[in-house]
């Protein structure tokens, strides 16, 4: 009788434990959420989904990064030096008690999180709302932003990539000079470099579950799954969630509760 009680009273705990094991893991989380090219930190999406994570009891950050408004058309650092200010961002988090650290952003930001996911291999999650920026389409639809892409590669080949470089770029159809280095401003438009998604989306690991969130209106609602996603969702938690009427700029807003209770089941 005493055995079967024992046993009962151990078998309580053990469920009362496991109800209370998510809300303390939320508490352990932290998230980077990054905006989008020529955004800035301060947008609707991202201040909604930083609001309902923070309530949810996550640890966050939402930084101004460098290509943001007035940023990008004179951008003065690589991918890789990008990932060290979130190295820093994560820190920060850390030291606050987040034990778990998850990435995401919208569009360029979502972009360098699965970037810096690939990069550094040691992130909870990775949470790409919208995601844009994409070097292979400029190269193969656009010309002129082809034509800047070979001229500064020819010049990081023959040791300049130090020397001043204007180049193209585009956002969202809209046309943008770029005003840096050669080095630059190729770590940026290398169709096979680390903002090309299609070549970093199957280095993810498996050990990261990654959440994909694409409008219909999205510019890259056609090849988002395939090219991206589906190379990336190596991980089973993965999820890849459609707008139905979204568009680029208003999909993380849109999606901003399912963002954070996919977060707060993360495995």
């Amino acid at each position: 009788m005493l055995g079967n009680s024992i046993g009962r009273i151990a078998s309580a705990i053990a469920v009362l434990l496991a109800l209370a094991a998510p809300a303390a893991a939320q508490g352990a989380v932290g998230v980077i959420l990054m905006h989008g090219k020529q955004g800035s930190a301060n947008t609707p999406g991202l201040r909604d989904i930083a609001s309902k994570a923070q309530a949810a009891g996550m640890k966050v950050v939402v930084p101004s990064m460098p290509w943001g408004s007035g940023g990008w058309e004179k951008i003065n650092v690589t991918p890789d030096q990008v990932f060290a200010m979130i190295d820093g961002y994560a820190n920060q988090l850390r030291a606050q008690g987040a034990q778990r650290i998850v990435v995401g952003g919208q569009s360029l930001g979502a972009n360098m999180a699965l970037a810096y996911a690939v990069a550094r291999q040691n992130v909870a999650g990775v949470v790409m709302a919208a995601p844009g920026h994409s070097p292979v389409g400029f190269y193969r639809s656009n010309p002129a932003i082809k034509d800047s892409i070979d001229q500064a590669a020819q010049l990081v080949k023959s040791g300049q990539a130090s020397q001043p470089f204007s180049g193209l770029d585009e956002n969202q159809g809209s046309s943008i000079r770029i005003s840096t280095t050669a080095g630059v401003y190729a770590s940026w438009l290398n169709p096979r470099g680390q903002a090309s998604m299609p070549v970093q989306a199957p280095l993810l690991p498996a050990s990261i579950p990654v959440m994909v969130i694409i409008g219909t209106k999205d510019p890259g609602y056609g090849y988002m799954e395939n090219s991206v996603y589906k190379p990336a969702a190596k991980n089973p938690y993965s999820k890849f969630l459609v707008i139905d009427g979204g568009d680029h700029r208003n999909t993380d807003q849109a999606a901003s509760q399912r963002i954070v209770d996919w977060i707060k089941g993360l495995p």
